[in-house]
Formats: structure tokens, C-alpha cells, sequence
């Protein structure tokens, strides 16, 4: 009796034996219950955003810096992270413990209702700053009010 392979057979005896698993383990993501808050920060301003940093394309990354930059406030380590959190409370309690900041601007639906220890503005979003460029101006009339700069 001759046994014929079947071509998804074929496949994984292929790939294991040039060393490449077939399917992999997922890695752990966070409880259901938690959600997430993407944020990047530069010197004393943190920017709130609805997305991690990284998915953004080039121009909106540059955005990002340039805003903070523009504020004269941008001395110190870049960092671009996303804290997951269960309540409100322990979001607002990990971003009031970041460090020292001077403002906080919150794009588009990122500050999810939330009051800092610092300054705070709510923009619009990374993409509607795009497409509108007076939004532009006024977000920046807004930081130099905020910031007495």
C-alpha cells in the first residue's frame, strides 16, 4: 500500500526541516477588561495619542516633534510608549507619575476625560491637523497662551 502526502503535509515536513515553525505562540496581550492610552513625550510636554507613535507615517511623526519642539520645552530623552490600564484612575494616576511636565496635549479623543496635574490642551486629531492647516495656528496660539511663551 503506498501513502501519498498531502500538500499541507509536505509543507510543514518542508518548514521544519529548514527550522521555521509552522505556527506560533501568540504573545500575551492584556486583559480584555484593559484598555490602552498611546503616548509620546519629549522633555516636559506629553502628547496623548490615539495610536502608538510607530504607526504614524513620517510626516505625522515629524508633526508630533515639531510641536513639542515649537515649545522650547523639548530638552530631554525621547520616549513613546502605550500603558495599559483598567480604570481611569490608575491611567490618570500613571500619567501624573511620569515625571515633571509642563503640558500635556491630548489629540484628538486620547485625554478620555481625564484631569492632570499640569496644563492640559485638547487638540484635534494628528490627521485633522492635516487636512485643516488653521487648526494648526490655533493649537499653536493655544500652547502659547497656556505656556506664556
Amino acid at each position: 500500500m503506498l501513502f501519498m502526502l498531502t500538500p499541507e503535509i509536505k509543507t510543514n515536513f518542508i518548514l521544519k526541516e529548514i527550522g521555521i515553525k509552522r505556527y506560533l505562540l501568540r504573545s500575551k496581550m492584556p486583559n480584555s477588561s484593559e484598555k490602552s492610552c498611546h503616548y509620546y513625550q519629549k522633555g516636559l510636554i506629553l502628547e496623548l495619542l490615539d495610536k502608538p507613535f510607530n504607526n504614524f507615517i513620517k510626516e505625522d511623526q515629524d508633526l508630533i516633534k515639531a510641536i513639542i519642539q515649537s515649545t522650547k520645552h523639548d530638552k530631554g530623552k525621547e520616549v513613546y510608549e502605550t500603558v495599559f490600564f483598567s480604570s481611569s484612575e490608575e491611567l490618570q494616576g500613571k500619567i501624573n507619575n511620569l515625571s515633571t511636565l509642563k503640558l500635556i496635549i491630548s489629540f484628538g479623543d486620547a485625554s478620555l476625560g481625564l484631569e492632570f496635574n499640569s496644563e492640559s490642551i485638547n487638540a484635534p486629531s494628528i490627521n485633522e491637523l492635516n487636512e485643516k492647516k488653521e487648526l494648526k495656528k490655533d493649537l499653536w496660539v493655544e500652547i502659547k497662551h497656556t505656556l506664556n511663551l
